[in-house]
């Protein structure tokens, strides 16, 4: 049934397109506007020969694409005009050419807020059209010519005879429009390493440098049009957040083994950093959902947000946990000059482990539950031998403080380890029953 709807909203919104599309010629062809006096004077005082016409043309193209955010609707009034006599096709083919670059200024504006990455893919996009719209001004006669010949119309008469300029200009216009883009991608595709290097040197990263402990990946430029964009980004950064958390995780069992001194507070920082982090990513993916709930979402739209909220609040309870499993041998070490038997350090590290894997095991279901079929089977038995293990060794423990192995004090810091990590455990499979896979599986979709 979702298929079939989506299908129908597909030939809908394409079929409404087109709808607005011939209104809007048919509205230009019933203006008459080659019968308009001061239309056509305005357009007979450039000269299309001249640089300074070919300027203007292309300003306003760059400019009315970008009020309107439609270079598909200045393109049909471009049409038209030509259509009807009243714009001569030279400078039809400069408006073209400016539209290409006003499409792309759009999105600059909206990677203003975005990571470097999103604003050097902007840039990249507008720097190529505006080479390419360089180059084949550069080239414009012969070019144009070429264009005419492949759609079978005569370059010379179409700019001489207007009644001919009528019949083919449109056609003309669309096929100058498709040629300059597939001619300029098939050029500047040979120049990506030199163009990267341009974009990088021009777009440089903020003071704060945006690497892997930057918060958000994919939303900082607001809300899509479509909703449903909207969700898939918010999914993809929930894919970072549990990725972020393994590596935060990472860090919690090196803290592990690692020495007293400057390298373990260091290492205990950045896992404090990390857990402000989650803190931070939980409230602004929240946000987002809550924004992208109030547009107009369908039933399973609205169902997956629900589910996704409480996945976001899972993933920073994960992020809690780790923290406090760093606390607590933080603690130890200010307060003790003990280290824990080999046991209890066999002990640990296979609970540790155990996690591991479960952590690991959530993300694949987060990334690739919804595409394929994945085991969640796998995760449940993952819960459930880190229950029975932190079981086991809490009744292990006791035996061992009465057989004097360590002292009690020892024994609480060994068990805070082990039940933070029993915690971690619960956490993880929250995450993946807030994912509602199995529910979805078990309707069919």
């Amino acid at each position: 049934m979702k298929k079939y709807k989506n299908m129908g909203e597909f030939l809908f919104g394409t079929a409404f397109l087109f709808l607005a599309l011939v209104t809007l010629r048919k509205t230009g062809m019933a203006m008459e506007l080659d019968k308009n006096p001061a239309m056509l004077d305005f357009f007979r005082s450039f000269d299309p020969q001249s640089v300074w016409t070919i300027v203007v043309f292309l300003l306003i193209g760059t400019v009315l694409t970008l009020c309107v955010q439609s270079s598909a609707a200045i393109m049909a009034i471009t049409m038209t005009l030509c259509s009807t006599g009243v714009l001569p096709i030279e400078l039809g083919i400069i408006l073209v050419l400016g539209e290409n670059i006003g499409t792309t200024i759009t999105s600059n504006i909206a990677a203003l807020g975005a990571n470097v990455s999103a604003r050097r893919t902007a840039f990249s996009h507008m720097f190529i059209n505006v080479v390419g719209v360089f180059w084949v001004i550069c080239v414009l006669h012969p070019f144009f010519t070429m264009v005419c010949n492949i759609v079978g119309c005569d370059a010379g008469i179409i700019n001489t005879d207007v009644e001919y300029a009528k019949e083919h200009g449109s056609v003309v216009l669309a096929a100058f429009h498709s040629a300059f883009n597939v001619s300029n991608t098939l050029i500047m595709i040979w120049f990506v390493p030199v163009i990267e290097k341009i974009v990088s040197r021009i777009i440089k990263p903020k003071p704060a440098v945006e690497d892997e402990e930057s918060r958000l990946s994919f939303i900082t430029a607001g809300l899509m049009q479509t909703p449903e964009l909207s969700i898939l980004n918010a999914k993809k950064e929930i894919q970072v957040f549990g990725e972020r958390c393994q590596k935060m995780y990472g860090f919690v069992q090196t803290l592990l083994h690692t020495e007293r001194g400057e390298d373990f507070n260091k290492l205990f920082s950045r896992i404090e950093k990390y857990e402000s982090i989650t803190d931070k990513m939980e409230v602004e993916i929240a946000n987002y959902l809550n924004q992208v709930s109030e547009g107009r979402l369908s039933l399973e739209s609205k169902t997956e947000i629900q589910h996704m909220l409480r996945m976001v609040s899972e993933l920073e309870s994960i992020g809690d946990a780790c923290y406090n499993l760093a606390r607590s041998m933080n603690r130890k070490r200010q307060h003790t000059q003990e280290e824990f038997t080999e046991k209890q350090k066999e002990h640990i590290q296979n609970m540790m482990s155990l996690c591991e894997d479960a952590i690991e095991q959530m993300n694949v279901v987060v990334k690739y539950g919804e595409q394929r079929y994945v085991d969640l089977n796998k995760s449940y038995n993952l819960e459930h031998e880190i229950n029975n293990y932190r079981n086991q060794l809490k009744n292990q423990n006791i035996l061992d403080i009465n057989n004097r192995l360590y002292d009690y004090q020892m024994g609480v810091y060994y068990m805070d380890i082990i039940a933070e990590c029993e915690k971690l455990g619960d956490y993880i499979i929250n995450v993946i029953e807030a994912t509602g896979i199995r529910e979805k599986k078990a309707n069919g979709f």
